[in-house]
């Protein structure tokens, strides 16, 4: 080779290893082992969880904070575990008693925290209006670890909205299923339905009227609160299904003494799911009731280790209640779609959030926060199983996989006595 030739071949070898070199450096920094994830990215992200700290719902509001604790305890761990450059840390407000005090938790949240995903608030007409003035225009992720209706079904929220809790679109027939067992069938039995006038409590008594008439189910008298409380019982109903809230059966509790009122005869939806609603209503008014709301497989391995280590774990005072389930795997799915987008942007969090938990990819629970981490990473498809089960989120980001809890009043507390498994089709599913 002459030397003229010899010396641009070694000028153009200096220049490939020159562009090479720096092509090296960022495929190794996107880590992965050859995915198409984000790699290890550095994260720095807030979440702040508005629950109910004060009033009625304190009880619940205690035992989800709690229950967040406990997964920021094992996301620590996992990034410890994986030496990743990520910080999270949590903050709580107190939701307040209405949908106004909700937002102005939220913002503060938002605005003053710099939380870009939310969990909470508590309540579905409180999910929606957050929804509407604060996370969505501010493109921050929401996670509800409770029912949610159609106010916030019907939101353009580009996935920015989601629950861990089974929609209440899926109560009433859950509902019509634990009343036909308990009665021993639903032939010849008649269910009076007592409920206020809102949008969530007129979705639970279509459904339920329609799957108790389906088994052959009577429904005697369709009564719309507030009205007399004899009408509650006046043709002998086999059962009474109340579908209302603490403050209006509070409202009618002192008119039910002398009108035939058996609380063990009443079925109530999961307003009514409330560790110290006898205390608020009277013990009279409940003692024997049962209700409903969106629980956790008791037979589950994930759920039955999330419950050892919640009673475990300190303020040993505060004991595991309704939610506490959904609040722990809204947490955890804060930090895995902030892992799986590389971004603590809300959007980017969002866009990926609901295939954290569809079918198809390898299972990972709340416990194996590790190796969910690292497949995230290399952009491995993951089904993330969590403390209430396994989720699986529909396009409107509602889980479509669970069971219903059945509590019952018991001497003043509340008692989980079953569960009933619901299933339901994936709207973008044929």
């Amino acid at each position: 080779m002459n030397s003229r030739l010899r010396g641009w071949t070694d000028t153009n070898r200096a220049i490939a290893a020159s562009i090479a070199l720096p092509l090296v450096l960022v495929l190794a920094a996107c880590g992965g082992g050859g995915g198409n994830g984000p790699g290890s990215t550095k994260l720095d992200l807030v979440i702040g969880n508005s629950l109910p700290l004060t009033g009625s719902s304190k009880s619940l509001g205690e035992s989800g904070r709690k229950a967040s604790a406990l997964a920021l305890a094992q996301i620590r761990r996992a990034i410890a575990s994986e030496d990743a450059d990520h910080q999270v840390r949590i903050v709580n407000e107190d939701q307040g008693a209405d949908p106004e005090t909700a937002v102005e938790s939220a913002r503060k949240l938002v605005s003053g925290d710099g939380a870009s995903c939310l969990t909470g608030p508590w309540s579905s007409p409180a999910v929606a209006r957050t929804a509407r003035e604060i996370t969505v225009p501010g493109k921050v992720l929401e996670i509800s670890p409770v029912a949610t209706g159609g106010d916030v079904a019907e939101l353009s929220d580009h996935d920015l909205v989601d629950s861990t809790a089974l929609p209440v679109s899926a109560e009433g027939e859950a509902l019509a299923k634990a009343i036909e067992q308990d009665l021993g069938g639903a032939q010849g039995r008649t269910v009076n339905v007592v409920a206020s006038n809102d949008t969530d409590s007129n979705t639970i008594t279509r459904d339920f009227t329609e799957a108790w008439q389906d088994t052959d189910g009577s429904v005697g008298r369709q009564i719309v609160l507030p009205s007399q409380p004899s009408l509650l019982t006046s043709n002998s109903p086999d059962a009474i299904l109340l579908i209302d809230d603490p403050v209006g059966l509070g409202q009618l509790a002192p008119a039910l003494p002398g009108s035939g009122w058996d609380p063990s005869r009443v079925w109530g939806g999961d307003r009514l799911v409330l560790p110290g609603l006898a205390k608020e209503v009277g013990r009279d008014t409940v003692e024997g009731m049962r209700a409903l709301a969106p629980g956790a497989p008791a037979n589950g391995e994930s759920t039955s280790a999330f419950v050892d280590a919640l009673r475990s774990a300190e303020p040993r005072q505060v004991k595991p209640a309704p939610y506490a389930a959904q609040e722990l795997d809204a947490t955890t799915l804060c930090y895995l779609a902030a892992v799986a987008a590389g971004s603590t942007d809300g959007q980017e969090m969002a866009d990926k959030l609901i295939d954290i938990t569809a079918p198809g990819g390898t299972e990972y629970t709340w416990q194996q926060l590790p190796a969910a981490v690292k497949a995230l990473e290399d952009g491995e498809d993951i089904d993330y199983t969590g403390a209430s089960g396994p989720l699986d989120m529909d396009v409107h980001g509602d889980p479509t996989n669970g069971v219903f809890d059945i509590y019952r009043y018991v001497h003043g507390g509340l008692e989980r006595i079953g569960e009933v498994p619901v299933e339901r089709p994936n709207p973008a599913t044929p």
